[in-house]
C-alpha cells in the first residue's frame, strides 16, 4: 500500500502541470514543528532559510528511529521550489557524547533523498528514499504543531515581504499582441508590508475565457463579459481574490486565447523583485531545483573547468531488473555544461543517484502517456529552472543507480 501511494505522489510532484494560482508557496512561515500524526513521537524541525546568494533553503530535522530502534535524526537540506523543497538527506555517524570538535574529522554522510510537498500552510506529504536498510523508503504525511512567534502563513509571497518594505504601487498598460487586435488592458501591482496585490483588466475584448501568462507561465483564468474582464490576486487571500503566489515583477504579461496571445505588456514590466527569466514562484528566489545552495554562488559558467569533448555512455544492468537500461551524458558549450542521467524499464519509484560515491540527488521514474516507464535527472552550470546545479565534475567518476541500498545500473564514465 505504501509503495502506490509514494509511486503515486511521485508521478504528481513530477507532472508538467500548469502553475494554478491558488496553490501555496513555501515561506519563511513555513518555519516551525511539524508532527508525524500516523507514528508515535516523530517528526520534522522546519527551517527556511536565506543564503548571501538571496536564494531560499529548506533546512529539515527528521526525528525518527534507526538501527536497532535507537531513536536517531537525519538532516535534509535542499531548495525551496514553489510548494515543495528537495533536499538530500545527511546522517552523522559514530560521533560521541559532547566529543570535541575535531576539524577534518567529517561524520556526516549523504545517505538518501526527501522531498516535502506541501497542500497548506498546516499539512504536507513528505516522500523519501535512503540507503539505510532499516529506513528504506516510503512516505508520511505531516502537520504542524507550531509556528513561528507572531507571525501568520498565507502561503503566499507577502510572508516574505520584509516588515520594513515601503508602499509601492505600480500600473502596466496591456496592448495587442498582434495585428487585428482592438481590445486594450492593464495590470496593477501593490505591495506593502501585510499585504500584496495583482491583478489583470481587459477591455473591448471578444466575451469569453482566457488565460493570463506571467513570465510565461498560466497563471488562471481571466473570464470576458459585455466586452470587459477582471482578475485578482492577493496575499494573504481574501473573498473573490485568488492567493498570489509569484512574483510579477520583472515579468512579461499577456491575456491568451487558444490562438495565442491577445494582449502584452512587451517590454514594459513592474520594477523591482527578481526581475529574472527563471523566477516562477517566489520573489527572490529562482526556484530551480538543485539549485546552488552555497552562500555567495552567482550561478556563473566557469565556476568549473568541464573541457570541451562531449562524453555519452550506457549504463550497465547488474541484475537486479533485466530490462532495465540507462545512460548518462556530458556536453560542454561555450557559454554553459550539461550532464544528464536516463534510466528506463524499471518500477515507478525514486531512485538514489550517486557520483563517485556520493548521493547528488534522486531520479524519479514514472509511466509516461505512451505507456513506457522513464526517468531522468538534469545538471547544468549555470543553473536553470527544472535542473539542478552541476557542481561537481563526473569525469573519471563511478555512477551508480540505487534503489533503496542495490545497485540496479552503474558504469564508470570516461575521463575524455
Amino acid at each position: 500500500m505504501k509503495k502506490r501511494i509514494l509511486i503515486a505522489v511521485l508521478i504528481v510532484l513530477l507532472l508538467p502541470a500548469i502553475a494554478l494560482a491558488n496553490d501555496v508557496i513555501v515561506t519563511r512561515s513555513f518555519t516551525g514543528l511539524w508532527d508525524q500524526p500516523e507514528h508515535e513521537s516523530q517528526g520534522i524541525n522546519l527551517q527556511i532559510i536565506g543564503q548571501a546568494s538571496g536564494d531560499k533553503l529548506g533546512v529539515a530535522y527528521w526525528f525518527t528511529y534507526g538501527e536497532d530502534l535507537r531513536s536517531a535524526w537525519l538532516l535534509g537540506v535542499g531548495p525551496v521550489s514553489g510548494n515543495r523543497i528537495e533536499m538530500v538527506l545527511y546522517e552523522s555517524r559514530d560521533v560521541g557524547f559532547l566529543q570535541p570538535n575535531q576539524p577534518g574529522n567529517d561524520q556526516v554522510k549523504a545517505v538518501g533523498v526527501m522531498v516535502i510537498e506541501f497542500s497548506s500552510c498546516d499539512d504536507g506529504e513528505a516522500a523519501f528514499t535512503t540507503e539505510i536498510a532499516t529506513i528504506g523508503s516510503g512516505t508520511f504525511p505531516i502537520e504542524r504543531i507550531s509556528d513561528l512567534h507572531n507571525s501568520r502563513c498565507s502561503g503566499g509571497i507577502s510572508d516574505d515581504t520584509p516588515a520594513d518594505v515601503l508602499f509601492d504601487e505600480q500600473r502596466i498598460a496591456l496592448v495587442p499582441a498582434r495585428n487585428g487586435i482592438n481590445g486594450s488592458g492593464h495590470a496593477d501591482f501593490k505591495e506593502r508590508p501585510d499585504r500584496t496585490g495583482f491583478s489583470v483588466e481587459a477591455e473591448d475584448l471578444a466575451d469569453g475565457s482566457y488565460r493570463i501568462f506571467v513570465g510565461g507561465v498560466d497563471r488562471g483564468e481571466l473570464v470576458v463579459t459585455m466586452g470587459i474582464g477582471e482578475t485578482e490576486y492577493r496575499s494573504p487571500a481574501e473573498d473573490g481574490k485568488l492567493l498570489l503566489t509569484f512574483d510579477p515583477r520583472g515579468m512579461v504579461i499577456e491575456v491568451s486565447s487558444s490562438l495565442g496571445a491577445v494582449l502584452t505588456s512587451g517590454d514594459s514590466t513592474f520594477s523591482g523583485g527578481d526581475d529574472g527569466p527563471g523566477d516562477d514562484d517566489n520573489p527572490g528566489d529562482d526556484d530551480s531545483p538543485g539549485d546552488d545552495d552555497s552562500p555567495g554562488d552567482d550561478d556563473n559558467p566557469g565556476d568549473m573547468d568541464f573541457g570541451t569533448t562531449e562524453i555519452e555512455v550506457e549504463l550497465g544492468n547488474t541484475g537486479v531488473y533485466p530490462a532495465a537500461s540507462g545512460d548518462a551524458k556530458l556536453r560542454p558549450r561555450a557559454d554553459r555544461t550539461d550532464f544528464s542521467v536516463e534510466i528506463e524499464d524499471v518500477p515507478a519509484g525514486s531512485y538514489i543517484l550517486k557520483i563517485g560515491g556520493e548521493i547528488v540527488g534522486s531520479i524519479q521514474v514514472v509511466v509516461m502517456q505512451d505507456g513506457t516507464v522513464e526517468g531522468e535527472i538534469e545538471f547544468r552550470d549555470p543553473v536553470e529552472p527544472g535542473k539542478k546545479l552541476l557542481d561537481f565534475d563526473p569525469r573519471g567518476q563511478q555512477i551508480d543507480v540505487l534503489e533503496g541500498t542495490i545497485v540496479i545500473l552503474e558504469t564508470m564514465f570516461p575521463s575524455a
